[in-house]
């Protein structure tokens, strides 16, 4: 019996021992669930924060290279213009193939060019119009658009029924006859000063041909500059000959003036040809290269 008791006894304290050891079991069990729930719960806290915050990251990025290419790409559309040596050629065999072989511009005269370039005419052979524009896109030749663009140069064919009244149509005077004040304008060319009710001019010649250049008081633009600049561009570009007279008009424009005046017009037998530009480079560019 003794034994029984001892032996009962003894199994009594394992099942006491065994069962406290699976409460502390469970106990950690759940200490170490809950400690991994706040580690996950952490991570994926601080995932979060990272992803906003690298997602907010790429969006600014994204945001400031759209920002910053889409002006460049309009700035390039609008201000950087490639070459149009193809596309002038293309509208003058369209405008000969209607017209037949008459003389025009070979070049835009705006430097390093537009693909934007855009033209339209009127007329018939002996008597025609040519206007030179830059659009938002090219255009075919003589598109509806293209009428209601700014026209940055023409180039017009007049025939007359002689020479005579051809030369006559070409306002020609001789500068130094005029007893005026002399201007140095090169060490070749001297230019005769002429001022008055708020005008000022600079004239000259050159060859068969008369050159002036306007300015005013009442907008500030003194002639001299202009007048020097334009003894150096015509050292430098061969324009035609005329076959008895030519003119050349400029104005001194103001930076927010963009009229289409200056003029550079000469006779060729019965015809006058008259090259209008918005600045005097363009002009002298275009007149030169006509062919």
């Amino acid at each position: 019996m003794r034994h029984k008791k001892l032996a009962g006894l003894a199994v009594g304290l394992l099942l006491v021992v065994g069962g406290l050891s699976g409460c502390n079991s469970n106990k950690q069990g759940q200490g170490n669930h809950d400690s991994g729930s706040k580690i996950t719960k952490s991570s994926r806290t601080d995932m979060q924060n990272s992803s906003t915050s690298d997602s907010s990251s790429s969006e600014s990025s994204s945001s400031q290279s759209s920002s910053s290419s889409s002006p460049a790409s309009d700035q390039s559309s609008a201000t950087a213009p490639k070459t149009t040596g193809s596309r002038i050629s293309t509208f003058n065999n369209q405008i000969t193939q209607k017209l037949g072989n008459v003389k025009l511009p070979t070049t835009d005269g705006l430097g390093s060019g537009s693909q934007n370039l855009n033209m339209r005419y009127r007329g018939t052979a002996a008597n025609y119009v040519v206007y030179y524009s830059v659009g938002s896109q090219p255009q075919n030749l003589n598109a509806g658009a293209v009428a209601n663009e700014t026209a940055y140069a023409s180039f017009q064919k007049k025939t007359y029924a002689s020479s005579r009244q051809a030369a006559g149509a070409v306002n020609y005077s001789s500068a130094a006859s005029k007893g005026l004040p002399k201007v140095k304008l090169s060490s070749k060319i001297t230019g005769y000063e002429n001022a008055g009710g708020g005008q000022r001019y600079i004239a000259w010649n050159e060859g068969r041909w008369a050159v002036s250049v306007h300015g005013s008081v009442v907008n500030n633009t003194d002639p001299k500059q202009t007048a020097k600049h334009t003894v150096s561009l015509l050292d430098q570009n061969m324009l035609p000959v005329p076959e008895s007279r030519g003119t050349i008009s400029f104005n001194v424009h103001t930076s927010t003036d963009h009229t289409r005046d200056q003029a550079i017009t000469w006779q060729a037998g019965r015809t006058v040809y008259t090259l209008k530009g918005q600045t005097i480079d363009t002009s002298v560019k275009m007149a030169t290269r006509v062919k």
